[in-house]
């Protein structure tokens, strides 16, 4: 039965609505992830070079360094791993419709035992596998879903995905290396690099709190806490690896 004018209205306007989550939500992973790894490594080569007693150019080589290749690293990963988890699922489900064409009767049988265990019985059962079988496509993706677990991503892109998580990943990364490159006083820019991180970082979990619209207090603080226990390895790292020089000279 088709809509009449009013629901197709009212459905318009629930579908604008922004209940359903941010135009940022299909990549919040990709800033998360890239954002994070970007904040905590670049404040990694800062507070391990600060600890090994370095000079401060050593922390702008390494560290733009860091950004550049971590980052390029990091985009291209994302990029390989979309891209191979949306291979995988073509292979598979190509493997779904060769089993449709030539065993349909053992296909359908496995449509019928899957809606079967979510409740359907009878004629109602009957009426389910009919319609999901009488479309190859409509059955190959049930048989994706209810076999292997996997659906079709429709925001698989993978040069997007990546390309989100290189930028992500410079500018968050880039804040610990502030203090640096814009010549702070030399006496102050290891303290304003660690309170920059720790504000990169909340900046970063109240993003991902505001689009996910979930823990909106507690998710900063987990990224704080995070991003503090990484500072902190790197940080002592950086003083063992000093000790271990003046040893070894």
């Amino acid at each position: 039965m088709p809509l009449d004018k009013e629901m197709q209205q009212r459905l318009a306007e629930h579908r604008k609505e922004e209940r359903h989550g941010s135009k940022l939500g299909p990549f919040i992973q990709d800033i998360v992830y890239g954002g994070n790894d970007g904040i905590v490594t670049t404040f990694a080569v800062v507070a391990g070079t600060v600890g090994a007693s370095l000079p401060d150019y050593v922390v702008i080589i390494l560290g733009l360094a860091n950004l550049i290749a971590d980052g390029t690293s990091m985009g291209t990963g994302a990029y390989l791993s979309i891209k191979s988890e949306t291979d995988h699922y073509e292979r598979l489900r190509k493997e779904e419709i060769a089993e449709i064409n030539e065993i349909p009767d053992i296909e359908k049988a496995e449509v019928r035992i899957a809606y079967a265990e979510k409740g359907f019985s009878g004629k109602d059962l009957d009426t389910v596998v009919d319609i999901i079988t009488s479309n190859k496509d409509v059955w190959a993706d049930t048989m994706m879903a209810e076999e292997h677990g996997m659906i079709r991503n429709s925001d698989g892109h993978p040069v997007i995905h990546g390309t989100m998580t290189f930028i992500s990943f410079l500018i968050f990364g880039s804040i610990p290396l502030l203090p640096y490159l814009l010549g702070l006083d030399q006496n102050s820019r290891f303290s304003i690099a660690i309170w920059s991180t720790f504000a990169a970082l909340f900046i970063l979990g109240l993003t991902r709190s505001i689009v996910t619209k979930e823990r909106i207090f507690r998710g900063p603080f987990e990224i704080i806490a995070v991003g503090a226990l990484g500072a902190f390895v790197a940080y002592g790292i950086g003083v063992l690896l000093r000790d271990i020089a003046n040893v070894a000279l």
